[in-house]
């Protein structure tokens, strides 16, 4: 006999001497544990637990293990399964087992036990003169078992993401659900041992492999590396957007004020690059809005993360520097949290918007939070975040190049007698495919009606006004394209239509009557529509409150090119409305005044940086 054959024997010697077992409490048992072991069970009891115990970090908890769940006891426990195909006990051609039962009973709740008698032959162990069969009689697929194998992903998978010592308790209930499997007849010790494998093996791998995006076996200062005092000060900083690199870059320059060998390395933009820094990525490659977009370039934002927390790993700068990208930046947060990196996080999550529990979420990954609203610094006092406020870094930032508005005019190319609209149909593309011939028919209309104004459209940094002249020349709008200084041209203009973003707190600094448009893909609409709290999406209407939205807000089906127009000449022939604008914009700036904010950004960064390099 080789080794395999006696492997095989120990095997359905141990089956017999367990499923043997005479007792109505063990019948009963484990004939109501088994069912625990079901996919559908297991998931709700653990979606009812992680809402109850580990809320904060849900649903990435849930997701996370349920994937794992997914690979390892869904599609490689049936690959194993369907390769194998071992026979079930009650099938077993070793045990000989009749096809007819020899006598029936139940146990509580009329669920019936079953008994077939086992065939003496040479290869029947002494311990096996029947199989006992709880529930239902099975034949096929008994290597490896699926049941134990969700059983043990799922305490793997609780283990691997909790943070108490006996965290190892919960491969007991696994255990009794492995156990149960043998008890009922429908699996062998083996079946129950690499089920074991398959799934809580399996689970550990993946959750591992995966660490660096889920962070759940990454606890705050969790394994801090030796500080380099030996080298100057040292940041990595995360920019989005083309506003979010410019605020990086001005804080950079305050940094280095104080500390002129100061490095830098990370995600940035065109500003930043002016500034010795070192780009990892840039920043238009993270610029996306949409779900549908993320899945779309999601291959690209997994290579830039990874190569990000190498460096944080390998390098370990003193401090992160966080702007804008709050998922991305919140996943690279919690690592650098594990490595004892300082984290400082600038302009916080709109978590008022939406997901209002993400400040829960952020607290532990954020050694400090500094907010461009006032308003958001109770919501992240409540949860011990140490907070500030700076100010509004718009307000540093927007300055007026030309001291008078003809001199603007004559710079931008604008007829310097007529009034100016300003069309602005977003900085991302995604943006500007799905608002451009809207905005654009609209402002033909405007013209056709007002032929005393001229319309002007701000350019982002990497946009091409061949792009843009032919989306305008197909719904016949006459435009001038303009690109930089873009508060200038809100402060000469005299109203605006404007994609929903930052620019509309720009215009609003400066002065500028607007209509906020919005309209995206109708999936990332519904799913966002769905998620958001409040009831208006401009930044100056959600800083100025009140019961309604102060300028007007056109969303989706709204943001239809007539209702536009229409919209727009109802203010501009209304003088007290169009007055009433006026006012509120000048509101959103008294709003937002503070301090120096790069300069008390950059002193704050500094200072987390020192804490952690000593």
């Amino acid at each position: 006999m080789n080794v395999f054959e006696t492997i095989l024997r120990y095997d359905r010697d141990l089956f017999c001497r367990i499923n043997g077992v005479e007792s109505p409490i063990w019948d009963t048992f484990f004939g109501y544990a088994t069912h625990f072991g079901d996919t559908l069970v297991i998931l709700i009891l653990l979606v009812v637990f992680l809402t109850r115990v580990d809320r904060s970090r849900f649903p990435v908890n849930f997701v996370a293990i349920g994937l794992s769940l997914l690979v390892t006891a869904g599609i490689a426990n049936r690959i194993v399964k369907e390769t194998f195909d071992r026979p079930r006990p009650p099938a077993d051609t070793y045990l000989q087992v009749e096809r007819d039962a020899t006598r029936t009973r139940t146990v509580i709740g009329d669920m019936p036990v079953t008994y077939f008698a086992v065939k003496e032959g040479p290869d029947t162990p002494a311990s096996c003169r029947h199989v006992k069969v709880i529930g239902r009689r099975m034949s096929r697929h008994s290597f490896p078992s699926g049941h134990t194998a969700t059983a043990f992903a799922i305490a793997m998978g609780l283990f691997y993401i909790g943070r108490r010592r006996r965290r190892w308790l919960w491969f007991l209930p696994a255990l009794v659900i492995g156990v149960s499997r043998i008890a009922v007849g429908v699996h062998f010790p083996l079946d129950v041992l690499f089920g074991a494998l398959v799934g809580g093996g399996g689970t550990y791998i993946l959750l591992r492999e995966t660490e660096i995006f889920h962070s759940l076996g990454s606890p705050p200062n969790g394994r801090p590396l030796p500080p380099k005092t030996d080298r100057p000060l040292t940041l990595m900083m995360i920019t989005g957007e083309a506003s979010a690199d410019v605020y990086g870059a001005r804080i950079l320059e305050e940094v280095r004020r104080e500390r002129p060998d100061a490095r830098a390395f990370g995600v940035g933009g065109e500003r930043l690059a002016k500034t010795d820094f070192e780009e990892i990525a840039d920043a238009h490659e993270l610029s996306i809005v949409g779900f549908t977009a993320v899945i779309a370039r999601l291959r690209t934002i997994v290579r830039i993360y990874k190569a990000l927390h190498r460096r944080l790993r390998e390098e370990r700068p003193d401090a992160l520097l966080c702007i804008d990208l709050p998922d991305f930046n919140l996943m690279l947060a919690a690592q650098a949290r594990y490595f004892g990196i300082p984290v400082v996080f600038f302009i916080s999550p709109q978590f008022w918007a939406w997901r209002q529990g993400r400040v829960a979420k952020i607290a532990p990954r954020v050694s400090k939070m500094i907010v461009a609203f006032p308003f958001e610094q109770d919501a992240y006092r409540d949860h011990d975040v140490p907070v500030a406020f700076h100010g509004h870094p718009l307000l540093e930032i927007l300055k007026r190049r030309f001291e008078t508005d003809e001199q603007a005019r004559e710079y931008f190319g604008l007829h310097p007698a007529k009034k100016i609209l300003v069309l602005a149909p977003g900085s991302r593309g995604s943006e500007f495919a799905h608002v451009r011939r809207d905005i654009f028919a609209a402002g033909a209309a405007i013209l056709r009606e007002l032929p005393d104004w001229q319309a002007a459209v701000p350019l982002a940094p990497k946009a091409t006004v061949a792009e843009f002249q032919a989306a305008a020349d197909r719904v016949g709008l006459k435009a001038t394209f303009t690109k930089g200084d873009n508060y200038d041209l809100f402060a000469i203009g005299e109203f605006g239509l404007l994609c929903s973003g930052t620019v509309t707190l720009e215009a609003a600094l400066a002065g500028l009557p607007m209509v906020i448009v919005y309209r995206g893909n109708w999936l990332n609409y519904r799913i966002a529509k769905s998620m958001i709290k409040i009831d208006r999406i401009g930044l100056p209407n959600i800083i100025l409150g009140g019961e309604t939205p102060v300028f007007p807000e056109m969303i989706q089906h709204d943001a239809a090119a007539d209702r536009l127009a229409d919209k727009a000449l109802s203010i501009l022939r209304a003088p007290d409305e169009y007055d009433r604008l006026r006012r509120a914009a000048a509101d959103v700036r008294g709003a937002l005044t503070g301090g120096e904010t790069s300069r008390s950004v950059a002193r704050d960064l500094i200072e987390l940086a020192d804490k952690g390099r000593a």
